[in-house]
């Protein structure tokens, strides 16, 4: 009996050992899975928060004035019809003249800096390889979407110098002939940013200038619309993954425009921003032709990430609540030939006798034409937001994020 009981303790005793070892082993395992979850957990969101940054290689950007870095500037000179080439252009930031028309950064440079990437060369600027190695600035002052020849045709002048947006594309695939040689381009084109635009403010512009009536300018813009849509085409075709298209500003809000239409009838006016409706109508209409051709092409190409900025709505929200963002003055430019909106066509910023106002900070319009520093930051800032509030993956950055890991 004792032997017995003996016997039956020791076989308790080895199966609660049993079940103390299992229980340890069970714990130990739990403990494991739970690190190793929070592990992925941790590196998950850590890869998340790096989504908006470092997700491009380079960035090729395409437009006018107000996203040229010095393109201009390398085909007209420091001459004297050159305002981008002389202070106060630049003083802001880089406290020199770059050939940026603006007292400091433009959109595409606050873009830049969001993807951690230095400030675009121009095209123009450089020849080599590692001159490049961000990618390249095509924008020029003055560009138009529309060929010079459909100008000429109508005896219109047009300054041909500047160019159009098909000059850009073609410039574009000389500087692949220099980067890739001896390959195709396509890490190089899968792996960048295309920002396109605004454009088509220039080709209007030269058509008011020259006094068609606005009826017909009117019936121009489902030619530019189309034109900046065989630009995105080439572009696909060349291999672009990731293209941000820009619209075109509110023309009824620019100094410049508001002293060429100033009209005494008050009801033409919006009575909350005081820009010229008419003109801002105009502006509109541009940009819902050019939304409606943007989904026609993400219909055409599914591979393809087109994500439309909308400047129009950055720049009415500014102008709508501009103590909101730390500015005062919404319609006068800060730099300029004088008159009620300090803007006059025959003396520009930086002509002897301009107006020079004491604190750029605190106005949106630079010259009449272009924007300042203080209000470019506040546009970028609500393109990245609407960017990354749409359904898009950062335009598939966070993909090429969850390739780069799975390595």
């Amino acid at each position: 009996m004792w032997s017995t009981r003996g016997k039956k303790k020791k076989k308790e005793k080895r199966e609660r050992g049993k079940k103390g070892d299992r229980k340890q082993k069970t714990m130990a395992n739990s403990t494991w899975h739970y690190t190793t979850s929070l592990m992925i957990l941790i590196t998950v969101l850590l890869n998340s928060a790096r989504l908006t940054v470092g997700c491009y290689s380079r960035i090729f950007s395409f437009g006018d004035s107000l996203t040229d870095t010095g393109n201009y500037l390398r085909i007209f000179g420091n001459v004297s019809g050159n305002p981008a080439a002389r202070l106060p252009y630049g003083e802001t930031y880089f406290h020199y003249p770059t050939g940026r028309f603006s007292d400091g950064r433009l959109i595409l440079d606050f873009i830049a800096e969001e993807f951690e990437l230095p400030f675009l060369p121009p095209y123009l600027g450089g020849k080599s390889m590692e001159y490049f190695r961000y990618g390249a600035n095509f924008a020029v002052a003055g560009a138009t979407a529309l060929n010079h020849s459909i100008f000429k045709k109508m005896g219109v002048p047009v300054d041909t110098r500047a160019g159009f947006l098909d000059v850009q594309v073609e410039w574009l695939k000389k500087l692949l002939s220099i980067l890739c040689p001896k390959s195709d381009c396509r890490e190089i084109m899968e792996n960048a940013l295309f920002l396109v635009g605004e454009m088509g403010a220039n080709d209007y512009g030269t058509l008011f200038n020259a006094k068609v009536p606005f009826a017909e300018i009117k019936e121009f813009v489902p030619d530019v619309i189309s034109t900046i849509a065989s630009a995105i085409k080439n572009l696909i075709n060349l291999g672009a993954k990731t293209l941000v298209i820009a619209g075109m500003f509110p023309l009824g809000c620019c100094p410049a425009f508001l002293t060429a239409f100033q009209t005494k009838q008050v009801e033409d006016y919006d009575s909350t921003t005081g820009c010229l409706m008419w003109l801002n109508e105009f502006s509109e209409y541009h940009n819902q032709l050019l939304i409606v051709e943007l989904d026609k092409l993400r219909d055409l190409y599914h591979n393809v990430s087109i994500v439309y900025a909308d400047y129009y709505r950055a720049y009415i929200s500014i102008m709508k609540s501009p103590a909101q963002h730390g500015l005062k003055e919404t319609l006068v430019a800060c730099c300029g030939g004088g008159g009620p909106y300090n803007y006059a066509s025959s003396q520009d910023c930086g002509d002897n006798g301009f107006r020079l106002c004491q604190e750029p900070s605190e106005y949106v319009s630079w010259d009449g034409r272009h924007l300042t520093d203080a209000a470019y930051k506040i546009m970028a800032k609500s393109v990245l937001s609407n960017l990354y509030s749409e359904s898009h993956p950062t335009m598939l950055c966070s993909r090429r994020q969850q390739l780069r890991a799975s390595y």
